[in-house]
């Protein structure tokens, strides 16, 4: 009769448990709170190339915001702001100033191939989004700022994508210049009898042209960037049933084990 042996059960059970935890961890890491920023130009293509910088400018305490050690000198107070107000064109641009004034440091972020920067962030706390590199053929985006966790329609996310409008560089027409004004043939006589001699008017300087899909652009790139209607989780296809079953499994292959020892003993 071929023997049981214990320890190696009881390695067999171990491992096995050890490959239950490995696969749900990805989704317990998933938790983490982050920032995605996707660049696409107005026809919805990724625009690759350029730098972001992230300022942390406050945090969440007791229900009110407050500022960070380098935003203590900002003038306008954030403890009595909403999410909507924070979140707002006016107030960002507010912080940049006072960033550029400052040199105050922030943390950078390369935008991919893809048109996207990632970044880790803290949960409960405000930021400041700002461009200093724009992509080649396009202008640098409005500084923008963004509250987490964000709350919309009862629903808190964490992990939020930004979308900031990008608008592309438009060259400036040539100026057309002046027409010098051509003397009158009879300027001689019309001198003489003391009357003045009218000149060519001359051809006003032509003013750079916008493509009305330019202006549409710059209309629309004054907007809070828009988040999405749900966290983006990645997805393991991991299921919970399983775990309670192999438990008890395990458990009775164990006693099992142990009894057929006890019975060769």
């Amino acid at each position: 009769m071929r023997h049981f042996h214990l320890p190696k059960f009881v390695s067999l059970i171990a491992s096995l448990l050890g490959l239950l935890s490995f696969a749900i961890s990805p989704v317990q890491a998933a938790g983490q709170a982050s920032i995605t920023v996707q660049m696409k130009d107005t026809s919805g293509n990724a625009v690759a190339g350029g730098q972001l910088q992230v300022y942390k400018v406050a945090e969440v305490k007791d229900g009110k915001y407050q500022y960070t050690a380098a935003f203590a000198k900002m003038d306008e107070d954030i403890s009595a702001k909403t999410q909507s107000t924070v979140m707002t064109e006016s107030f960002a641009q507010s912080l940049a100033s006072y960033v550029a004034a400052n040199e105050v440091s922030g943390q950078t972020s390369q935008i991919s191939s893809s048109g996207e920067a990632v970044l880790a962030v803290d949960e409960q706390a405000v930021y400041l989004v700002t461009q200093t590199t724009a992509a080649n053929g396009y202008e640098k985006i409005k500084p923008f700022t963004l509250v987490l966790p964000y709350v919309q329609d009862g629903q808190s996310m964490s992990q939020i994508i930004a979308k900031p409008k990008l608008e592309k560089t438009t060259p400036s027409k040539p100026v057309t210049p002046s027409t010098p004004s051509v003397p009158n043939s009879s300027s001689s006589s019309s001198v003489s009898s003391g009357k003045k001699v009218g000149t060519k008017p001359q051809t006003p300087n032509t003013p750079t042209v916008t493509s009305a899909t330019s202006s549409a652009a710059t209309s629309s790139r004054q907007n809070v960037p828009t988040l999405p209607q749900s966290p983006r989780l990645p997805q393991t296809g991991q299921l919970n049933w399983p775990i309670p079953l192999l438990a008890l499994l395990g458990m009775i292959l164990f006693m099992w084990g142990w009894a057929q020892e006890r019975k060769r003993q």
